[in-house]
């Protein structure tokens, strides 16, 4: 007998889970797999953005979409060693997600 949620497994005669509390089953479905592109975050985007309520507004676009994002020299020191002197913005994103990044980004550009 196998808890559905934690995994955990109990001998024969027992029918809940004592941390779960939830029914035991007889056998465990396999785990999803985890989908290991959303790791790859090898897709690098370079903004014109500069004003922190535009970055703000793209990480919360990017939050409310599911694509994980990884923002780059987040500061001043970092940017200015990296080459990028007039301080805009770079992120990280998944490549099969970069399209739709990609053309959040374009979107609050154009607001500017």
């Amino acid at each position: 007998m196998f808890c559905p949620k934690c995994r955990q497994e109990y001998r024969s005669g027992f029918f809940e889970c004592a941390d779960c509390r939830v029914p035991l089953v007889d056998r465990l479905s396999e785990p999803e797999e985890r989908e290991t592109d959303d790791d790859d975050l090898g897709a690098l985007i370079q903004t014109s953005l500069e004003s922190p309520v535009a970055i703000t507004l793209v990480e919360s676009l990017l939050q409310e979409a599911g694509i994980p994002f990884f923002v780059v020299n987040q500061n001043v020191t970092s940017r200015q060693e990296g080459g990028n002197f007039l301080g805009w913005w770079s992120v990280r994103v998944p490549r099969r997600r970069e399209a739709e990044a990609r053309e959040m980004l374009a979107s609050v550009e154009k607001m500017r």
